[in-house]
C-alpha cells in the first residue's frame, strides 16, 4: 500500500468542487498523506474612463476603476477562505494539508503545480460553477487529464436522475470498484496501481474487460480506402468469436490470480462483447459502481486497444467518479506484467 503521498485538490466555489473534495478525503486520502489545495482567483479586468466620459459624465467615473479593485480584491478574500476552510477540514480528519491561491489559467497551472510537487495524483471536479469557477470547468479537467504526468481522479458532477447513486453512502463501507483491463502494459500499470492507491480490503474489486467484434466483411476485393476486404464465412466467423472470447476470458483471469495472490480483497471478472464505449458506461450503471479505474496511452501513440478512446468517453460520460492512471514515460522498473512477486 503506498504511503507518505502528495494529493493535489484541485477546487473552486462550487458545490461540485466541495463534493469532489469531500469525495476524495474520504476515499482517496489516507492519514499519512499530504493534501496540497489549489485555487485560481479570476482576473478581474480594470477599467479606466476616457477623457470624452469624464468630461461627459463627471469625476464620478473614475470611480469604476475603485469598484474594480474592490471586487478583485473580494474574488481574492474568497479564495483565501475557501482554501482556509479545505485545510480546516483536513487538519479536523488529521491530514496534512497546505494551500495556494493563484492567478492564471488553471489547466495549466495545475499540471506545473503537479510536476513542481511531485503529485502522485490530481483530484478535480468537472462542470462547476461560481465565482471561482476557472478551476471546475470540462476544459480544464481534459487539460489535466491529458498532460499530467500522475494519475488524476474526475469526479463529475451529474444531474440526480443520471445518477446511479452517491458515491458517498460507500463511504467507511464495502465499495464497488471497476477496473477496466486489456492487454496493455498501461492496463496493467492501472491495475497494480489501484491495488496499491485506491482499492481497500473491504471492497469489491471488478475486472471488466470489452470483447471487441471485428467487423466482417461483405465483399471481397479492394476496399474504399484501398484495404483488402475478405469474405469470412459465417462459419469460420463464428470460431474466430469464440477464440476470442477464450482469450479475453483467461485474460481476466489472469488479472484475478494476481489480487488473489496478491491481497485479500474480493474480485470478480466480467466479460462482455461490444464497444467499450457503450459497454463499460452500461457496466457501471448495472453495477452502481463506486469508482472507476482505468490506464491510459501516451497521445502520441496509436494503439488498437480499447483505453484510448475510452478514457475521454469516461472523462465526459462516467456515472461514478474516474481514476486515470497514466504510465510515466520512463519509469525505472515498471510493474507492467501479471506475475506475482510474493514469497509464501
Amino acid at each position: 500500500m503506498a504511503t507518505d503521498r502528495k494529493i493535489i485538490v484541485a477546487v473552486d466555489d462550487s458545490e461540485v468542487s466541495a463534493y469532489a473534495f469531500t469525495w476524495a478525503l474520504h476515499n482517496l486520502v489516507r492519514k499519512t498523506d499530504k493534501v496540497v489545495v489549489l485555487t485560481a482567483a479570476p482576473f478581474v479586468a480594470l477599467g479606466y474612463p476616457s477623457p470624452d466620459m469624464a468630461t461627459e459624465y463627471g469625476a464620478g467615473a473614475v470611480s469604476v476603476t475603485t469598484d474594480i479593485e474592490t471586487n478583485e480584491k473580494d474574488v481574492n478574500t474568497k479564495a483565501k477562505d475557501l482554501v482556509a476552510r479545505c485545510i480546516s477540514q483536513c487538519n479536523q480528519a488529521g491530514i496534512a494539508c497546505a494551500g495556494e491561491v493563484v492567478k492564471g489559467d488553471a489547466g495549466t497551472w495545475i499540471v506545473d503545480e503537479a510536476n513542481r510537487l511531485g503529485a502522485d495524483v490530481i483530484v478535480i471536479g468537472s462542470r462547476g460553477s461560481g465565482i471561482l469557477k476557472r478551476i471546475i470547468t470540462g476544459s480544464n479537467s481534459d487539460y489535466v487529464l491529458h498532460n499530467a504526468s500522475c494519475p488524476v481522479a474526475i469526479v463529475r458532477h451529474i444531474e440526480e436522475d443520471l445518477k446511479v447513486h452517491d458515491p458517498l453512502n460507500s463511504v467507511g463501507g464495502s465499495r464497488k470498484v471497476v477496473i477496466a483491463v486489456d492487454e496493455s502494459r498501461e492496463s496493467v500499470y492501472a491495475f497494480k496501481w489501484a491495488l496499491e492507491n485506491f482499492s481497500r480490503e473491504e471492497d469489491n474489486l471488478i475486472l471488466y474487460h470489452v470483447n471487441q467484434s471485428v467487423p466482417l466483411a461483405a465483399t471481397a476485393g479492394t476496399g474504399e480506402f484501398g484495404i483488402e476486404e475478405v469474405y469470412v464465412p459465417s462459419q469460420i466467423a463464428g470460431k474466430s468469436e469464440v477464440e476470442a472470447l477464450n482469450q479475453s476470458e483467461k485474460l481476466v483471469e489472469k488479472y484475478m490470480e494476481y489480487v488473489n495472490k496478491e491481497t485479500k480483497i474480493k474480485c470478480e471478472g466480467i466479460v462482455v462483447n461490444g464497444q467499450p464505449e457503450m459497454k463499460v458506461i452500461e457496466g457501471l450503471t448495472n453495477l452502481r459502481a463506486d469508482a472507476v479505474v482505468i490506464g491510459t496511452h501516451d497521445r502520441s501513440v496509436l494503439s488498437r486497444t480499447m483505453l484510448c478512446s475510452l478514457t475521454d468517453h469516461l472523462a465526459h460520460n462516467s456515472p461514478c467518479p474516474l481514476l486515470v492512471a497514466k504510465m510515466p514515460k520512463s519509469p525505472a522498473h515498471p510493474e507492467t506484467d501479471l506475475e506475482s512477486k510474493r514469497v509464501d
